[in-house]
């Protein structure tokens, strides 16, 4: 038989379904099992929302999607995972996006001083005109984000109650952010850099005499033990981080349509039912813990508020407008969404 007359042959036996042919992709064949790293305790609020994703995910799609998650920095260091994620070498990251500031200097405005105004707000940004430009930044990087996660945070110390701007002045602080970082040196503190998983040992070894973080990790790194003092989140608080679950651009081309459409269902399913209370439930537990541990707490005021937005404004908001590409744009998007 010649040439086309196989082809027609084989044709016809396809039609006729005596023979099939798979034509999905043959990576979308296989199971994967997607490495998943983030610096965060065992046990802590973000990482039982990363394991329950996998869990759900899983579940979803019959075990060929599986998670396996590296806590605690046990994968990779704390920023290190942005380039690790570009490359395709993680898959994904439970990652603060102000981490990856030095590379793309728009993520600052996701650790910008006073420009939330509440977690409800905060999380309304994956609907909103800031929410968008922040996700064509991330693929324009590499990365794709799934889940939209933001915390509060407070400002704890062994030497004083952080109540106002002149308050910081001299001390050594760990300010949580380039922004944050910008504005209390002005301010008057002396700053320190590092990841929120190092604060406890700054703390107790005197590098830090003052930290800002989130109300996750004051409690799971167990802060309270070295702390006397802090102004927690209640109706007012001057430090809001978007701490989302984000995948590698590469890994998530290798996902099948299906596959694809499970993860963002599930990420959807977790932003109306699970994370809104856990974050109400974060923000108490700090309270409860820290008036447990006898550490003196204070709730800012909305005059101490406005004393503290009055400083960003000239400070890490100036800089961040004149220095960030696009930056001018990016604070005006944030504050529509505040509206």
């Amino acid at each position: 038989m010649r040439g086309k007359g196989r082809l027609r042959l084989l044709a016809a036996c396809m039609a006729a379904g005596l023979i099939w042919l798979p034509m999905t992709h043959p990576a979308w064949a296989k199971k994967l099992r997607l490495k998943v790293s983030h610096q965060f305790a065992e046990g802590d609020v973000r990482d039982q929302m990363i394991r329950l994703f996998g869990e759900r995910v899983s579940r979803r799609t019959n075990g060929e999607l599986t998670f396996r998650v590296y806590p605690a920095k046990s994968l990779f260091k704390p920023k290190e995972q942005w380039d690790a994620m570009k490359k395709g070498v993680l898959d994904m990251s439970l990652f603060p996006l102000d981490y990856a500031s030095g590379k793309v200097p728009q993520f600052s405005v996701t650790l910008m001083p006073c420009a939330v105004s509440s977690l409800e707000k905060a999380m309304d940004w994956r609907n909103k005109p800031i929410g968008k430009r922040i996700e064509e930044i991330l693929e324009k990087n590499g990365v794709r984000m799934l889940i939209w996660f933001w915390l509060n945070g407070a400002i704890g110390s062994t030497v004083r109650q952080v109540r106002l701007p002149e308050d910081v002045r001299g001390l050594k602080m760990r300010a949580a952010g380039k922004k944050f970082e910008f504005m209390l040196k002005e301010a008057g503190a002396s700053i320190t850099s590092m990841p929120s998983s190092e604060i406890y040992h700054a703390l107790a070894t005197g590098v830090l005499d003052s930290c800002l973080t989130s109300t996750a990790s004051f409690v799971s790194y167990r802060l309270y033990e070295q702390l006397k003092f802090l102004n927690a989140p209640k109706e007012y608080a001057i430090w809001y981080m978007l701490e989302p679950v984000v995948i590698s651009m590469k890994t998530w081309r290798r996902l099948s349509p299906q596959q694809q459409t499970i993860l963002l269902e599930e990420a959807d399913r977790l932003h109306r039912e699970w994370i809104p209370p856990k974050l109400q439930e974060s923000s108490q537990k700090l309270i409860d813990v820290y008036s447990k541990a006898g550490v003196q707490l204070h709730f800012m005021t909305q005059k101490e508020f406005q004393a503290w937005l009055a400083l960003a404004k000239r400070t890490a908001w100036k800089n961040f407008a004149e220095t960030v590409e696009g930056g001018h744009q990016l604070l005006d998007l944030a504050l529509q969404a505040m509206e």
